[in-house]
């Protein structure tokens, strides 16, 4: 197995260190790592360059592209995907890796040691613990996606904007593959989701996110209803709903979305169905 993986950063400085640490160790080491800094103004790039310690470590720089409400991360992350696979075109997976997660040591190792079992799967990631950080355990989190070859070859379609992460599992899954949550590796990451650009602009952000990836909109309306009670109180929930209403169609495709809709109403059934069960296979929350 040849793994790749790619880190993009904006202003990092505080993070990229403690990942590299993290790196170094992991019991399972990338064959490369790419870290693509996308337009910082920190130095942060600087710190990955000044190390003796990390082999097989490339520092890449771009400007910034229109920042995260424009999509940067997943343009920036592709931009060092596209360095990397002209380097390694024999890959066999590939990852993007945000600086702010804390990864187990055993992590890497564990997943690729899932796909060697189930050469299905296209995507396999684990979940993201924490009250401040709860989101659904049925999907990978966007900080720690690994692909199979074939899983990444699935998404040459996907355009790589705000929602990627989002849109693809569904491109995944429409390919024949499997999408595998390894519910018992569990990490954290050293900030609130969303909230590299500030948590107000990160719910309205999300609020893009769920027009543009298709959220059915009486889901949505749970989905805001939630953020009611999550900082910043009430006004990250004004914002996400301004983003999600004031937001154009996007850039993916009709069908994928129409999927996405579609999956959100199989969840809203389940959960009306059994509402206990649905917490604790989705959120695991034992009420």
């Amino acid at each position: 197995m040849k793994l790749i993986v790619v880190t993009p950063i904006h202003n990092e400085k505080s993070n990229i260190g403690v990942l590299a640490d993290q790196i170094q160790r992991s019991s399972r080491k990338p064959d490369l790592w790419i870290i693509v800094d996308d337009g910082s103004t920190d130095g942060g790039a600087q710190i990955i360059r000044d190390r003796q310690n990390l082999a097989d470590t490339i520092v890449l720089e771009r400007s910034n592209k229109g920042g995260l409400i424009g999509g940067s991360a997943f343009t920036a992350w592709q931009y060092g995907v596209d360095y990397a696979l002209e380097q390694h075109p024999d890959f066999t997976h590939i990852m993007k890796l945000d600086a702010d997660v804390n990864l187990p040591d055993q992590y890497l190792e564990a997943v690729l040691e899932q796909f060697e079992r189930d050469p299905a799967c296209g995507l396999v990631g684990g979940v993201l613990i924490g009250n401040r950080d709860r989101e659904q355990t049925i999907h990978v989190p966007g900080p720690v996606k690994m692909y199979s070859r074939a899983g990444y070859e699935a998404l040459k379609s996907v355009p790589r904007a705000v929602g990627f992460d989002v849109m693809d599992e569904l491109a995944i899954k429409a390919a024949g593959l499997q999408v595998l949550v390894r519910k018992d590796l569990q990490f954290t990451v050293r900030r609130a989701i969303g909230a590299s650009q500030g948590l107000v602009h990160g719910r309205r952000r999300n609020g893009v996110v769920c027009r543009w990836t298709g959220y059915w909109t009486p889901y949505f309306g749970l989905h805001a209803l939630r953020y009611i009670f999550r900082k910043p109180y009430v006004i990250g929930s004004i914002a996400m709903t301004y983003g999600y209403f004031s937001a154009d169609s996007g850039p993916y495709d009709h069908e994928l979305r129409a999927r996405h809709a579609e999956e959100q109403k199989e969840k809203l059934k389940k959960a009306v169905k059994s509402p206990k069960r649905w917490l604790r296979d989705t959120y695991g929350v034992t009420p």
